[in-house]
Parts: structure tokens; sequence; C-alpha cells
């Protein structure tokens, strides 16, 4: 089925720019989305129905009604009076190599449902002073050596998600087509190509078309623990 996204925001007066803002959904990857060049996923048609003020099923008829559902009953991060702690810590991992897995639903808010956190990390104040976007930094587990020595498999990475232009060069979470994954992102000047980058000497650089790489947020910080 052909999706309805650019459609009813256009009937909304809503701007590309302006839902990506919305759902923390890149620009790049909205328009992919809505030319049906880029599959929907479920994460998506759920912020996306959100920010548009609809239900999921008057942008796609493509998901079971069971599935939608429940991502509708979801709780979410802000809502919940037994929260504690100042970052959530993700139960899904990011690879630094092919296999990591990405399913984090957000609403239009930018808040993350509470079934993909086991926990939270809590900071001093004078931490927390240099952190800008502490509601959109979330923690989750790294698996991998391609990243080594910088990020030794198992250490926790820090990811601020509004950050999501790979600018300056840095380590991001991203997805270029093998799932979730931490690397070091470099744009090539002057061009609509992008590098990405293992630390590791023992793994090459890819390079690829901007628009084939979705950035879900910059590395801020990590932690691991040393024996």
């Amino acid at each position: 089925m052909v999706n309805q996204i650019r459609n009813l925001r256009k009937d909304r007066d809503i701007t590309l720019e302006r839902l990506a803002e919305m759902t923390g959904i890149s620009v790049s990857y909205l328009s992919r989305i809505e030319s049906n060049k880029r599959g929907l996923s479920l994460e998506n048609v759920i912020s996306i129905a959100r920010a548009l003020a609809v239900e999921p099923e008057e942008i796609s008829d493509e998901f079971d009604a069971a599935d939608l559902e429940q991502a509708r009953n979801l709780a979410v991060f802000g809502n919940e009076p037994g929260q504690k702690g100042d970052i959530p810590n993700f139960t899904i991992h990011a690879g630094m190599g092919p296999g990591g897995a990405l399913s984090v639903m957000r609403n239009d808010a930018g808040e993350v449902y509470a079934e993909h956190s086991d926990g939270f990390w809590s900071f001093p104040d004078a931490v927390k002073a240099g952190w800008r976007n502490m509601s959109r930094i979330y923690a989750m587990p790294v698996t991998g050596d391609s990243m080594e020595p910088t990020l030794p498999s198992g250490s926790f990475v820090f990811v601020d998600t509004s950050h999501i232009v790979p600018a300056p060069e840095d380590l991001y979470a991203l997805d270029y087509g093998d799932g979730l994954m931490i690397k070091r992102v470099k744009l090539v000047p002057r061009t609509d190509k992008i590098l990405i980058i293992s630390d590791n000497e023992r793994y090459g650089t890819d390079e690829l078309l901007r628009e084939e790489v979705r950035v879900y947020g910059r590395v801020v910080a990590w932690f691991q623990w040393r024996g």
C-alpha cells in the first residue's frame, strides 16, 4: 500500500522539517518513507500518527490490529510515577558490527516507551549540568570489537538523540541496513557521501550516500568496567 503520510501532513499544513522535529525521524528518512522508498516500521507509524493526530490505520493498513493496539497502550517515560533516575537504560544493544537490533518506539514528545528499558542511570548535578539535552539521552550496551580500543565490547554508551546530523566527526548511533550500530562518522565535504569508520584497524571504512544512513544520535559519553 502507498502510505498516506504526505497527504495527511499537507492537509495539516505541517512541513517535512516540522514533522521531523515532532517525531525525531530525520528529514531525509521521512522523505524516503513518504515516497515508499523505505519501509514503514511499527515504531515510525505510531510516532507519525501521534504527531499528525490521526489513527495509524489512516496512514497504512499493513500492520496487524493487535500489534497497533499494544503499541498505542504502551507506557512512556515521564508518565510513570515510579520512575527513578535520569537516563533510561535500553535492553536492546547496539552492535559494533552487523547484527545490532533496533526496536525503540517514541511518542511525539520524544519519550521512549517503557518496555525497552530495565532501569535508569543517575548522575550528580555537576555531571547533568554538562548535558544540555538530558531528556533525550539514552544508554545502551554495545557488543563487538570493531570500535576497539575506543569502545570495548560490553561498554555502555550514552546517546543524545536530539543530535541526528552527523557533524562534527564523532561516534554516532546509526543504521545503514544491518541494524543499530555505533560507528565513527565523517561527512565528505562538498559531496553527498558519508564515511562509516571502524576504530579497529582490522575493519574497513564504508563510503555511502548520506540518504542511505539513518542517524539516531551522537554518543556523548560511555562507561566501561575495568577489572
